[in-house]
């Protein structure tokens, strides 16, 4: 596997956590407060920021509703305007009727009156009353009256079942309407309790992106501080140029810097194991495997570098003198010596934050955002070639 195609994987984690720092014990105290203030703002991130999202979701699934419900109140809007407009078409169709029927009966009327001209205004009113009202069987006596008047009263009746069932549409519709009336004011007041709700969810979110936004301050500020604070301490490698002769002038005067016999990487690989477990971290042996292959590809580049850092593990003579490891007990710590080196390496990880930040860790022992992401790529490379899914994958922010 390439090594340009694991780091394509990985981007910047724009924060950096932890501590670091040569000396262990004290060093650890002093920051540990640090870093539980880092721990608490960014947990308080967090849930803030889930609250958030979940409140969002909330206004969401309102925001659906009260459109359905309006969705149903334009429609019962839309039916009862219908329902309204046909009541009018009937209203005047059976004004046209009750006109019509009127004339006619104002015709049979008079038809009748014709056919009784030689009789008193009492008698025809008499038949008709019984015409239009029971039956007519007073006017059965005459039979050219009869037919006058029973063909007359077929047409009334016509006119009195049409209007009837007019009138019958009509108690119809008026029932209709108000039903439809009631639905629209039962879905208005839907909408209205669910725009309120809305209304209520979205300045509840707004208050919470508030409180976030705040805590992402802090959280900014707290991890600005830490990342100055580690910047203020001496890394383990990296450093300036200009400072090399310095760096070997140090390393003849304070420290031991002799040179030892090579050792495979059979060893390295042992060794990087057991100082991983020593101090912590034997899951994560991967990584430091990974910074002895950045440092000097597993004692193939022994320094000293461009600042003056020397050894498999390329530490820097002024961090070495308070940093250095007898690893293997023979008395003296080594900075050439991969059995002093290693674990000084693994140890001084642990002071900068392993193996709960590796992040800050890897920052410690060189303070530039491109070594942790190269170291991680490398580690997690190693990772994959192991077959290891009990820890990683390691990424930035992983």
């Amino acid at each position: 596997m390439r090594l340009s195609a694991i780091l394509s994987v990985f981007t910047l984690f724009l924060f950096v956590f932890g501590v670091a720092d040569a000396q262990e014990g004290a060093v650890a105290d002093q920051y540990g407060g640090e870093n539980d203030a880092v721990a608490e703002a960014e947990g308080r991130f967090e849930e803030q920021n889930a609250e958030l999202e979940r409140r969002i979701d909330e206004v969401s699934a309102v925001g659906g509703d009260l459109e359905e419900s309006q969705s149903l109140v334009d429609g019962a809007n839309g039916r009862t305007v219908e329902l309204r407009e046909e009541s009018e078409e009937l209203r005047q169709n059976l004004a046209q009727r009750r006109a019509a029927n009127e004339r006619a009966k104002a015709s049979y009327e008079e038809s009748v009156r014709e056919a009784y001209k030689n009789g008193g205004l009492e008698g025809v009113d008499l038949v008709l009353e019984s015409l239009l009202g029971s039956g007519g069987a007073g006017a059965a006596s005459d039979p050219a009256i009869a037919r006058i008047l029973f063909g007359g009263r077929d047409a009334l009746l016509e006119y009195r079942e049409a209007e009837q069932a007019l009138e019958d549409t009509m108690r119809q519709i008026s029932e209709k309407n108000n039903a439809y009336d009631r639905a629209v004011e039962d879905e208005a007041a839907r909408a209205e309790e669910l725009r309120q709700r809305e209304a209520t969810l979205e300045a509840a979110v707004e208050e919470i992106r508030i409180e976030r936004d705040a805590s992402a301050t802090q959280l900014r500020e707290i991890q600005d501080a830490e990342r100055a604070r580690i910047l203020e301490t001496a890394p383990a490698t990296g450093g300036a140029p200009g400072q090399k002769g310095y760096e070997v002038r140090l390393a003849r005067q304070k420290i031991v810097a002799e040179e030892v016999a090579p050792i495979p990487y059979r060893r390295y690989e042992e060794l990087y194991k057991e100082s991983a477990r020593k101090y912590g971290f034997a899951a994560d042996w991967h990584i430091l495997a990974a910074v002895g292959k950045v440092e000097s590809n597993h004692g193939q580049n022994m320094g000293p570098s461009t600042a003056g850092a020397m050894g498999p593990m390329q530490f820097l003579p002024s961090t070495w003198e308070t940093s250095g490891v007898d690893g293997n007990g023979d008395g003296v710590a080594n900075i050439m010596d991969p059995e002093d080196a290693i674990p000084a390496a693994a140890k001084y990880l642990q002071t900068g934050g392993a193996p709960n930040d590796w992040y800050a860790a890897l920052y410690s022992y060189n303070h530039a955002d491109w070594y942790v992401r190269k170291v991680l790529a490398v580690a997690e490379g190693y990772r994959r070639l192991a077959g290891d899914e009990t820890v990683g994958p390691y990424t930035v922010g992983g």
